[in-house]
Order: C-alpha cells, then structure tokens, then sequence
C-alpha cells in the first residue's frame, strides 16, 4: 500500500518533460489534456507528429487544441497550451523518425507514454510490425538513454492475446521471437509476408492484436533496463465525465455501431446477442495510466513489469443485446436528423446468413439509392458506405462473437494508491452514475462530436423519426401483401 507520505501526482509531474506517441490519436488528446489540466506545474510535453496533407506541426497541433476537448484548458489556463512542443517524427521510422536536434532537446525527459499504434485490423503484416512492434523496441531503446527518466507507459490491448478467454495482468508466452518478426518486415515486401502470414501468425484474427502481443514480449525483456509499465485497456468509448461528458473523435466500437444502426443504414449485425462487450470510458483509461506512471516512479520496482488490464468488470459490462435493445430506447428519445431511414433490422452470429441478409436488406437498396442519385446528377455513396460497413463487420467478426473475462485486480489497486489529494481528480472508479445514464451520454456525444448534429433539432429529428416509422411500417405491409397476393394467386387459385 502506498504512504500517504509519497508526494502527489501534479508534485512528481511538476517541473517534468513528458514525451507522448499516438498524441493526435483518440487516447493521445485525452492525456494531453489532462496532463496539462490536472499538472499545470509540467514543464514540457513533447509531442511525436508527422506533418502531413500539406499541414506543418503547429497547424497540426492547432487543429487539436482548437477542437472542444481543450475549450474547459482554454477557459481555466490557456497559457499551459504553450507547454506542448510537437517534434517531428514518425513510428514506422528507424529512431523515430526523430532529429539528433530533437532528441538533445528531449534529453531530460522524465515520463514516456508509447501510445502510438495503428489500430486498423486489416493492416499488412509488414506495416503493423513496423508501426506496433519495431516502434516499441525504438521508444525503449532512446528512453534507455534518458538520465532522468522515472516511468515509461506502453499502452497496449487486453486484446492482444485474443484466443484467450480469461486474461490475466501478465505477460504471456510468445507465439514468435519479435527480433525475428522486426527482422522479416525489414527483409521482406508486403506482398510476400502476406503470403505467409497466416503461418506465421499461427492464425491470429488480426494483425494488429498480434504485434502489440509482440510488442509486449519487448518490454518484458526491457524490464530491467528502465522502469516500465504495460497497461491495457479494453475497448475504449466516450468520455464519462471529463473534460466534457460523452466526447469522442472516431466511429470505432460500439457507438459506430450504435449510430449506424440510428441513421437505418446498419440492418443487419454479425454478432452474438449473448456475448458481453466490454467498455472503458477513455477518461477513465488516462487517469489510470497517469497514476501508473506516478506509481512506478515514486515506488522501487527494480527489475518489474506491473501490467494493468485498464477493463470493466463483469457486472459492469452487457451483452450486445442489451445495448442494441437500450440504444433504441435511447435513440427514440433522441434520433438522429440525419436519418437515411427509419432504424431496425435483425443480427445472425452465422457468416452465411449475415450475407444473404446484407445482400438484401443493404447492398440491394443501396444499388436502388446510388442509381436514383446518379439520375438526379448528385455523388452516390451508399454503396461505398456499406462496403465499408460489410468490411468493418467481417473483421470484427471473431471479437463480435465471442467474450472475455479480464483479471483486473492491479487495476482496481490504483484507486487505493492514491493519496487524499489525488482522489479528486485522478480517482478510477467508474459508471459512478450508472451504465444507462453513460451509454445515453455516449450516445448524445457521438451526435454532438461525431455527426455534428445541435441538440436543438432534436424535435425536428423526433418528427421525421416519426414519419420514416409510418413509412417503413406501410412498406412492410405492402410488401408482405404483394407476397401473399402472389403466392395466393400462383399456388392456390
């Protein structure tokens, strides 16, 4: 158990160069933000960026200071924005990527947060061993450098041993040597390790799950170099209370499917209703890997790798038919006025059903809707919307179907480590107002950030809901009669 005499989070971050990968991405804004909130004392937080699409850092960086995350900062102490230096580099590079200029800058760096990865399933084995894998060894290898440094966080996945169904806060065996894996994506071309993929994967689901299992197997041999945490969150979701409730940047997860399944242009899951998805609030998830970094570098773990399964437990959880079942309630109080049509549908957890299903209830429409656009002279898209829906389905497949349970006990041992001080605003409990009222937050925060839809049409979005119901209801009944009238007429007449 942790002294009460240990100092406080914002007093060990005071004064501290802090240096963060995967700063634009979904979690990365969230630790920028709270760093510089809850430790207005930090000295610098060096941000790894690319510049790109014409873009220099800074405008890089200005579009995400500019966004509604940071606009409680900017109310309460704008000057601390100043506090984070962008540092030109790139992950799938050698060294980062980075300067010898960029590095002397960064040589009192004392808290390291690897945060970068490429979450995409379907990613070349070559290119997500280069950016999840060969990226962890180069961030270990320059932080072996730092003469000051206290903690480095590599965030991880409670996925990336997916095969296992109970996962624990260890680091398992390994499936393959990473330098041999670094080695065959340096050698070889994508086109080639494809073609062995399979083998060397030993039939992992994806790639991505697979090299960040690899990229842990460097960190356990790392272990005794530097001080090193591995924490794992589960699938990360909106934001429950800070900065702001419900916030959220991308479509991944279940509000994805939630919204898809609001605007009627998901009708059809493959999923098992019975399996339970697990969720963490991403606020939540930053906190946790916040006081990680302050536990391990104001305790002597010499030689340790504390992991942290950042996961809901399982009475924290609900399976996907609940969530679909309370998304509607919840979306019938609140629809989106952006509706294609009105929601509804059914979910098969069998691949061939799910085909013959999305073949007729979406690709067909949405051949009939891109034509009907074309003949109109306006840009057709749903077709190409829904390949992309056919595709993030298919991938997700594995994880749709099936259920973990995550030990959690390093986890929950955070928010008992906390001083009195630190509870306020570091605290990880969880849910504190109940699942329903945080899946309805999530909910308006995916209309809000996502869709970009003011809650002041909401009556307006009620009103067309209402009419796409009575659409929907009176093609249903034309159809079903035209069916019976046929078969009537052909088999019994």
């Amino acid at each position: 158990m942790m002294q009460q005499k240990c100092p406080n989070i914002p007093a060990v971050f005071a004064e501290a160069d802090v240096f963060i990968t995967g700063g634009t991405g979904f979690m990365g804004k969230v630790l920028i933000e709270k760093l510089l909130r809850s430790c207005p004392q930090i000295a610098r937080v060096f941000v790894l960026m690319r510049a790109k699409r014409g873009k220099s850092l800074e405008d890089r960086l200005k579009l995400i200071t500019d966004g509604v995350l940071f606009d409680m900062l900017k109310r309460e102490n704008p000057q601390v924005l100043k506090k984070i230096q962008p540092i030109e580099g790139d992950c799938t590079m050698l060294k980062l990527g980075m300067s010898p200029e960029s590095m002397e800058r960064m040589k009192d760096v004392q808290f390291v947060f690897h945060a970068a990865a490429s979450v995409r399933f379907d990613d070349p084995l070559k290119d997500a061993i280069l950016i999840n894998t060969r990226s962890t060894r180069e961030v270990l290898d320059w932080a072996k450098t730092l003469r000051k440094l206290r903690a480095v966080v590599h965030v991880s996945t409670t996925y990336c041993n997916p095969e296992l169904m109970h996962v624990e806060e260890k680091i398992y065996p390994p499936k393959m040597d990473w330098r041999e894996a670094i080695r065959l994506a340096e050698m070889f071309d994508n086109a080639l390790l494809e073609t062995v993929k399979e083998k060397l994967t030993q039939f992992a689901p994806n790639t991505y799950t697979y090299t960040k299992a690899l990229a842990e197997q460097i960190c356990y041999e790392y272990r005794n170099d530097i001080p090193l945490v591995v924490f794992r969150p589960s699938i990360v979701t909106n934001t429950e209370t800070e900065p702001l409730m419900g916030w959220v940047d991308n479509f991944n997860g279940p509000i994805g499917l939630l919204l898809g399944c609001a605007s009627g242009v998901v009708r059809t899951g493959l999923l098992d209703l019975e399996k339970r998805i697990n969720c963490i609030p991403v606020d939540v998830s930053i906190k946790a890997i916040i006081v990680a970094a302050w536990k391990r570098a104001t305790t002597d773990e010499q030689g340790t790798l504390p992991v942290y399964n950042s996961a809901a437990e399982p009475e924290k959880t609900i399976n996907y038919g609940t969530m679909l079942y309370d998304g509607k309630v919840l979306f019938d109080r609140t629809p989106l006025s952006n509706m294609l049509w009105a929601p509804g549908g059914t979910t098969t957890s069998n691949k061939y059903c799910f085909y013959l299903v999305f073949f007729c209830c979406q690709l067909l429409p949405a051949i009939i809707v891109d034509t009907l656009l074309r003949v109109a002279g306006k840009v057709p898209f749903l077709l190409r919307l829904n390949r992309k829906i056919f595709d993030a389905q298919v991938s997700l497949r594995y994880f749709m179907n099936n259920e973990w349970v995550f030990k959690t006990e390093n986890f929950k041992e955070l928010e008992y480590t906390l001083t009195a001080d630190d509870r306020k605003d570091f605290s990880t409990n969880y849910f504190v107002r109940g699942m329903m009222e945080y899946y309805e937050s999530a909910i308006l925060g995916g209309r809000r950030y996502l869709l970009k839809e003011p809650d002041e049409n909401i009556a307006y979005a009620l009103k067309k809901y209402k009419r796409l119901r009575v659409l929907n209801y009176t093609l249903k009944f034309a159809l079903s009669f035209l069916i019976v009238y046929f078969i009537y007429n052909k088999y019994i007449v």
